[in-house]
């Protein structure tokens, strides 16, 4: 069988399009930030940059490689608290189980009653251990809303403050409860800046903000300038999130809006590797040269077999095909092989594939910084 032939690769990516400018200064110290220090209550966190927690995609397998690649924190994809006590038990365990290597990590809850909020706070910190809790404040999805979850509680901000005293009380301090939210409900008013001072005052130790608002999704621009007037309001950190692709364009957002932090989503799809990539120009002004398409394969394919040893061929294939078509965006001249790998329901054929693909690469440096202390 044959693999992609190397002639037929473009190395060009819609992320890779733009090498970062190189700067007289490293960025942070400019800034007057100290690279990797950051605190979340009595928690101390090695670093800035935080993968941001995705429905369907922060699985333990992606969140172990965020980890390795420099991300300060990851969080698990978000849990239901009424389904910690409900029927949905077992689900809501697989989706908060993970492993020592990715610690410090946050498990994210969402719900709208205090009580029930509070009580599955407890309830993950006796049973899961992990460094955060964090609270979805900001999901724009039809059945999240409808339990009054998500950005509904911007519609009510106060809600917001009742939900972190309740978890705050129930946790006794012990774990550090966070917020996640976004600019707005249906605009950019002031129900974010009551939601902050709900939240600070209810005993939040930060506050992390999608720059769009919930009737936005996540279509349009971010609109940087309201994490910058919520910077200026907070008492707490305050974590920036929203159209983050580049090194370069964490830079710029830390610029513009003076944020404690950054978490990265989508800009992390197929890149693990980027939170390396704004460590080191944050620290350095110095951008990385980008990675090779060898070793692109090679993150792809370590992630798809710990999606198979953790669910299984037939779930851990399905669940990768998403990442898969991240990772494969520069093999456009290969079309039908790239296809198959995305369609087939043959595990071992992927496994064996990717494997035959990276064989065949040159190779070429490994254009990971190495001496960064974020690595696992």
């Amino acid at each position: 069988m044959s693999v992609l032939p190397k002639d037929n690769l473009s190395p060009d990516t819609p992320r890779d399009s733009h090498q970062a400018q190189e700067l007289s200064e490293a960025p942070l110290k400019a800034l007057g930030k100290e690279a990797r220090e950051f605190k979340l209550g009595n928690l101390n966190l090695n670093g800035r940059v935080f993968l941001a927690p995705m429905a369907g995609y922060t699985d333990t397998a992606f969140r172990r490689l965020a980890r390795r690649h420099g991300a300060a924190m990851v969080v698990t994809e978000m849990v239901s608290s009424r389904a910690l006590f409900g029927t949905g038990v077992e689900k809501s365990r697989e989706l908060m189980e993970f492993t020592e290597p990715e610690r410090p990590v946050g498990v994210q809850l969402f719900g709208g009653d205090p009580q029930i909020m509070g009580d599955a706070a407890k309830k993950v910190m006796d049973e899961v251990h992990p460094d955060v809790i964090d609270i979805n404040f900001g999901c724009p999805v039809g059945k999240i809303l409808k339990c009054d979850a998500g950005a509904a509680v911007l519609k009510e901000p106060q809600r917001a403050g009742w939900i972190v005293e309740a978890m705050v009380k129930a946790t006794e301090g012990k774990v550090p409860i966070t917020v996640k939210t976004r600019a707005g409900y249906d605009a950019m008013d002031n129900a974010v800046f009551e939601l902050l001072e709900a939240v600070e005052n209810a005993g939040a130790s930060a506050l992390a903000i999608h720059a769009r608002t919930r009737n936005q999704m996540f279509e349009g621009k971010a609109n940087w300038d309201i994490i910058t007037q919520v910077k200026k309001k907070a008492r707490i950190p305050v974590i920036g999130n929203g159209d983050v692709k580049t090194a370069e364009d964490a830079y710029h957002l830390f610029k513009q809006t003076n944020c404690d932090g950054i978490m990265i989503g989508r800009g992390s799809m197929g890149s693990p590797w980027i939170f390396e990539e704004i460590n080191h120009y944050l620290e350095t002004g110095k951008p990385m040269k980008p990675p090779s398409l060898k070793f692109r394969v090679g993150v792809a394919l370590e992630q798809l077999k710990c999606s198979i040893e953790v669910k299984g061929e037939r779930m851990g294939l399905l669940e990768m095909r998403k990442h898969l078509s991240h990772y494969l965006k520069g093999f456009e001249g290969a079309k039908d092989i790239r296809q198959k790998l995305l369609t087939t329901n043959d595990a071992d054929w992927v496994v064996k594939t990717l494997g035959e693909i990276h064989q065949s690469l040159s190779e070429e440096d490994i254009l990971i910084a190495t001496s960064s202390p974020a690595a696992v």
